[in-house]
């Protein structure tokens, strides 16, 4: 009996399965808005089934009642979800494209409220009743008002669609028509065996033979996903120039499978158009990795392949265009492949006149290219590629233009943006600027016009690498600039630094101090512990006093142990609080010697400029030396400073 029952329900369970499968496939495929009513139709398919199967083993009519609401609720489900999933395939070929299908399912709502209320009004069943029909069980009555209105909703929508479908297939593209005729196929099944049946055609009941026919409708459409990728492909609208045009055409979609191909592509790559279909681009054209990543603000890109041809190698050029949907989402591409052997052949032989030129620009000490008016590269050498740290067919890149990977080594690519602004769009013949690269690198760049005839022809550039000329710069600035010994600002650029300070404390009415400060008895150091000592005590003290000033503070060595310090924006006493701060720091300096430790002291003279009362920095560095002579007579290891009173400077009141 158990075996009865098994072999009774098997093929209900089997097409119920399928159609959660085809609806689990359909869920996975988000990306294409007709997924979605996919999956609503096959998992309302499967309710159908379920509901049937536990409607056929109950007895009990209100049991039985229960499961046959469940079972029409999904039969008033199915033709919303067909619909929609026709008007979602067949977009494009239908006249009211933006309408939106899900208002039906108010329609839907409405139905099933009614057919789960038939206890209260009996319009949709007349005279229920549970009837033994074999191992299971059947319900049976007469169809009510309510019933013929069920029927003319769901066949309306089911009509509809499939005439969707049929304009679509006979619309569509030859390659195109196995595609849609199977999907056609595979959803019309359910509603042609429903009419059958309930036609008396066939001896079978329809509430019997519908549901299995839901399995048969979704193995086609099973099918149809993976031989065609059915929810993946978007047919392309193609009219005759497109199947004429002398330029091969392929059509792909965002995943990147090719979904149209006009016959110049059938003929390029040597295969029937049916073959191409749902190909990777990639195993039909020998495409780099990144072919389809465009930069910011571009729409076009450009590269060039090689295909095998009848005798000869062809060369194609490739042209690849985004198709953008009206919500700005990506659906594709085009590829154009135009045939340009010839010009390649041309290319060749220019290329082999050009291998002396190519030589004696390998020869050359400098990193050189050569740009087309395209501003292609056509001649570069490998000193080029050298100091910029290039990688191997950098010329080449799909993703990056030459100039963009030129100006990506630089560390501040504005004066060569500008420079090749000016002889690109302004036409001068030569100009000359100097970069720093990012590999730490300095070199001259010279950007010429080229011409021939007088016709401007493209434009070279040469990099020159002056790193070493320039570091050698520097430090001869350096030395020019600071004491040998001790590092700080020698005199001369101490009174250059100072003078703009006091110009600027002028011109703005800001305070600025001048300490001049001496090491008392340096000449006993130098005499009792050599002068290597003596020279080993200048240099700490230069350190001890730049780790003890702020960082806009400036110190240079004035002559033999005296240094001088600028204080810009500082009044008398924050000086004085620093040169004090100085005393002390130079005070704990002490040096280990064969003879014993060496220390010193240091006296220290202040004097400042104030608002209001020009002076000039002679006469300022004269009153911290007037006031360091007042600390050395004095008793030394002290801080004094310039008194006005005792003696004023001229301009200063």
């Amino acid at each position: 009996m158990i075996l009865s029952y098994i072999i009774g329900l098997l093929p209900y369970l089997i097409s119920a399965g399928i159609c959660v499968w085809v609806g689990r496939l359909a869920t996975t495929r988000k990306q294409d808005v007709a997924s979605r009513a996919l999956a609503g139709l096959a998992y309302s398919e499967a309710l159908w089934i379920i509901s049937y199967i536990l409607q056929i083993l109950s007895n009990r009519l209100e049991i039985v009642l229960l499961w046959n609401n469940v079972q029409f609720l999904a039969a008033s489900l199915l033709p919303v979800f067909y619909f929609g999933f026709a008007l979602d395939y067949n977009y494009r070929q239908i006249p009211f494209k933006r309408f939106n299908w899900k208002i039906l399912f108010v329609f839907a709502g409405l139905m099933v409220a009614f057919i789960w209320s038939d206890g209260l009004h009996g319009l949709f069943r007349i005279n229920p009743q549970v009837i033994q029909k074999d191992l299971f069980y059947a319900l049976v009555f007469q169809n009510g008002a309510w019933f013929g209105i069920y029927t003319i909703y769901a066949y309306t929508l089911i009509i509809l669609a499939t005439l969707f479908f049929v304009v679509k297939y006979i619309g569509a593209p030859r390659l195109f028509r196995q595609q849609v005729g199977t999907l056609l196929i595979g959803t019309i099944i359910p509603w042609l065996v429903s009419i059958i049946t309930a036609a008396g055609v066939i001896p079978f009941e329809l509430h019997d033979v519908v549901p299995l026919s839901f399995g048969v409708s979704n193995l086609i459409i099973a099918w149809a996903l993976f031989r065609h990728h059915l929810l993946d492909i978007v047919p392309v609208a193609r009219d005759t120039l497109f199947e004429n045009l002398a330029d091969a055409v392929i059509v792909v979609d965002a995943s990147r499978r090719v979904v149209d191909a006009n016959p110049a592509a059938s003929a390029c790559l040597s295969a029937p158009p049916e073959t191409l279909i749902a190909r990777e681009i990639t195993s039909l054209l020998p495409l780099a990795e990144n072919w389809a990543d465009f930069g910011v603000g571009r729409t076009t890109q450009i590269t060039e392949i090689s295909l095998p041809g009848k005798g000869t190698t062809q060369h194609y050029q490739v042209k690849v265009n985004r198709l953008i949907q009206d919500n700005g989402e990506l659906s594709g591409y085009i590829l154009t492949l135009h045939n340009i052997t010839e010009q390649k052949q041309v290319e060749l032989d220019l290329r082999r006149s050009m291998a002396l030129l190519q030589a004696t620009v390998e020869s050359s000490a400098s990193g050189l290219v050569v740009f087309n008016q395209d501003l292609n590269v056509i001649l570069f050498n490998q000193r080029l590629v050298h100091l910029f740290d290039l990688p191997n067919n950098w010329q080449n890149q799909i993703d990056h233009h030459p100039l963009d990977m030129l100006a990506q080594k630089m560390t501040d690519a504005s004066p060569f943006l500008a420079a090749l602004e000016s002889i690109i769009q302004h036409a001068t013949e030569e100009t000359s600027i100097t970069l720093d690269l990012h590999s730490g690198v300095t070199v001259d760049c010279l950007m010429t016009t080229c011409r021939l005839e007088g016709k401007q022809i493209g434009w070279l550039f040469s990099f020159r690498d002056i790193t070493e000329r320039k570091l050698a710069e520097q430090k001869l600035h350096e030395l020019a600039i600071t004491d040998s010994l001790t590092g700080v600002f020698n005199r001369r650029h101490f009174y250059y630094v100072a003078q703009t300070e006091l110009e600027r404390s002028h011109r703005y009415d800001r305070n600025m101090a001048i300490i001049l400060l001496d090491i008392d008895h340096f000449k006993w150091i130098n005499d009792t512990f050599g002068h290597l000592v003596g020279d080993q005590m200048l240099q700490t003290l230069a350190q001890r006093c730049r780790n003890n000033l702020r960082v806009f503070d400036t110190i240079g060595r004035f002559g033999g142990e005296e240094f001088i310090i600028l204080l810009p924006e500082t009044c008398i006493k924050e000086a004085v609080v620093i040169a004090e701060r100085l005393r002390h720091a130079v005070e704990s300096i002490s040096i280990p010697t064969s003879k014993g430790k060496a220390s010193i002291t240091i006296s220290l003279g202040v004097a400042c400029f104030e608002p209001g009362k020009p002076v000039s920095l002679d006469q300022l560095v004269d009153a911290a030396d007037k006031a360091l002579y007042q600390a050395k007579e004095n008793g030394r290891n002290r801080v004094a400073v310039y008194q006005q009173q005792q003696d004023k400077l001229p301009g200063i009141d």
